[in-house]
């Protein structure tokens, strides 16, 4: 996959986490905005940068609302830039479960589907050191809340991804307007922050 230079929001979703950076100290990111905007590929790069950086030997979850949707929209495009970011993959398709190595490290990435209420039993019992929520506002609150209940390795942190809902969507109440009470970034993102859409495909998606 080419990429184009990234936007400056592009770039902070990627690096927020770094040393030395204003965000550096931050529990959490979290994403939203207009579609086609680059901001899943972003944040799923940034997710396991910060993971290998930090992490030996951890287990980390990525979620979406199904496995198959996971793979689609996050997993394929991931596993596609991690050889130009020098990082090796064994992804076990059938135990949904992405491995991944950077030098002398490697982390596990558990892949969970959040689709209804009864999914929260799926994901108990794991300890994570970090959690990747993409479309965080099509899954059921208590999907969420057990996914992060499961961070409790030291320095674990919580990236959310989700585009717009209505305004009184329980992570809309709870998250986006309470981001500085929960020390988290909010970073949103618009069709403009995307340098890879020609001027004639991002006419077409402002007129749709």
């Amino acid at each position: 996959m080419r990429f184009k230079a990234f936007s400056p929001r592009q770039l902070e979703a990627l690096s927020w986490w770094c040393p030395g950076g204003p965000h550096r100290d931050r529990d959490a990111v979290i994403c939203d905005g207009a579609v086609r905007s680059g901001k899943t590929l972003c944040l799923s790069l940034g997710f396991v940068l910060w993971s290998l950086a930090h992490f030996q030997g951890e287990s980390l979850a990525l979620c979406g609302k199904t496995v198959t949707s996971l793979r689609r929209n996050l997993v394929t495009p991931l596993l596609e830039v991690l050889d130009g970011a020098g990082i090796r993959w064994e992804y076990k398709v059938s135990q949904s479960l992405l491995i991944l190595y950077r030098g002398n490290r490697h982390n596990r990435y558990y892949l969970f589907g959040g689709k209804d209420e009864g999914s929260a039993a799926l994901i108990q019992g794991v300890t994570l050191a970090g959690v990747l929520l993409d479309e965080v506002a099509l899954m059921p609150r208590s999907f969420v809340e057990q996914a992060l209940a499961r961070c409790s390795v030291a320095g674990s942190k919580f990236w959310f991804n989700c585009n717009p809902d209505h305004p009184r969507h329980w992570f809309y109440t709870g998250w986006i307007q309470e981001a500085e009470k929960k020390n988290a970034l909010y970073l949103h993102f618009s069709l403009e922050d995307n340098p890879a859409l020609s001027p004639k495909i991002l006419a077409r998606y402002k007129s749709l």
